[in-house]
């Protein structure tokens, strides 16, 4: 699986429109499945993770793995997926 270091693109991901250009990035250089490693980011905003986490879910059976988040980050991940069919792991 496929490692995507979510730091590449900024400590603190909350803009929905940086979301996109993200995720635009991710699907030009990532091969699926892939997880998220959030190391070194301190926030997430519900609207950046709408844009990606929902979208790399669903380009691998809406199911997610996410590294090293932290608790703020992982609460926003929920809430980005709660009303979805996406299944998010977070192994550490």
């Amino acid at each position: 699986m496929n490692t995507i270091p979510m730091r590449e693109f900024g400590s603190t991901l909350t803009d929905r429109a940086d979301g996109k250009k993200a995720f635009r990035e991710i699907l030009r250089r990532t091969t699926f499945p892939a997880s998220l490693d959030f190391s070194g980011v301190v926030s997430l905003g519900s609207s950046f993770g709408d844009e990606v986490i929902l979208a790399v879910a669903e380009r691998q059976g809406n199911s997610i793995t996410v590294l090293h988040a932290n608790k703020v980050i992982q609460n926003a991940i929920r809430r980005s997926v709660e009303d979805s069919e996406v299944t998010v792991s977070f192994p550490d």
